[in-house]
């Protein structure tokens, strides 16, 4: 029975939809499936952007740039049901930041009806993710970080695995507007159900980003009220273990609209994915609250809708 209930757990968290997405060749496929709205209307390249919350999924080095205290809470909708979550609160001590953060996934249930008569509904896939992050400063330009992962993967409330994982990641700026970022996510134990294993999906990041001011900043609209605006543009290579390499590319445009609001448009294409594609994000900033809205478009999926709210304190 339990046999029976892990391969059934297994093979509705694997099913072939999912499959389309990810190459499923590596285990804790949560690790690799970063949530945020910003970085998700970027077409999530990310790895060269600092100071946000959300680089503690890209590239934890992005932290140390962070300028105040900020908590972030996130959600995403899964592919075929279910959803993501993520909660982060980096907090500035100096020239280092300490970043904990919870990631998770909840497939959502299924209903089982078995010949030997055991009925009811089970989670088909539970995944559980703590991490401790910390970034620092050695110079006015360049930012180390690091962290460390507790995974738990939990499938049919029947079989269970948990895993150590490890993140490194350097920033530097090389001018005010140039900026490059490099990451080596997820390195660690593989993930084992009883006897049977699969490797961490190690990714290696390598991105960089450049943000101008425009100048007038209504230059896009000269009837516009717009006080400040800039554009940032990025871009970034990825690759995990037993996966092909991809590319992504985003962009960032801000707009001070009114004092103290700030209006921001995103965009993003991910390359050579057979099911996804363009992104798109808007986000309002109104004094020390953030809201982020992001939409990641499919050609035969569910359609991803990430929504973010961060305060900054």
């Amino acid at each position: 029975m339990r046999t029976f209930l892990f391969l059934l757990a297994a093979g509705f968290a694997l099913n072939p939809v999912q499959a389309r997405a990810g190459a499923g060749l590596t285990g804790a496929p949560i690790l690799t499936r970063p949530v945020g709205a910003r970085s998700s209307g970027m077409g999530r390249a990310f790895t060269a952007v600092s100071g946000g919350a959300e680089s503690v999924m890209y590239n934890p080095a992005g932290l140390g740039f962070a300028s105040r205290n900020e908590i972030c809470l996130a959600y995403m909708n899964g592919f075929g049901g279910g959803g993501y979550g993520l909660a982060a609160v980096p907090l500035k001590l100096g020239t280092f930041v300490l970043t904990p953060a919870f990631l998770y996934y909840n497939s959502g249930e299924i209903n089982l009806n078995l010949s030997d008569g055991t009925q009811g509904a089970v989670t088909a896939e539970l995944d559980k993710v703590i991490m401790v992050s910390g970034a620092y400063l050695p110079g006015p330009r360049l930012a180390l970080g690091g962290t460390i992962k507790f995974t738990s993967i939990n499938l049919a409330e029947t079989a269970s695995a948990s895993a150590r994982h490890f993140d490194f990641g350097a920033l530097y700026r090389v001018t005010d507007r140039l900026t490059f970022g490099a990451a080596s996510l997820n390195n660690g134990g593989a993930i084992k159900f009883e006897q049977q294993g699969s490797p961490a999906p190690a990714t290696l990041r390598a991105g960089a980003a450049y943000k101008f001011k425009l100048d007038p900043p209504n230059l896009l609209d000269r009837s516009a009220d717009v006080t400040y605006s800039d554009i940032l543009l990025t871009a970034d290579w990825s690759r995990t273990a037993k996966e092909q390499s991809y590319y992504q590319a985003g962009f960032e445009m801000n707009m001070e609209i009114s004092r103290m609001v700030i209006l921001r448009l995103r965009a993003g294409y991910l390359f050579d994915r057979p099911e996804e594609n363009m992104t798109f994000g808007l986000g309002i900033k109104k004094g020390q609250w953030d809201f982020a809205f992001g939409y990641e478009a499919a050609k035969n999926l569910d359609s991803r809708y990430p929504v973010s709210l961060s305060r900054e304190f």
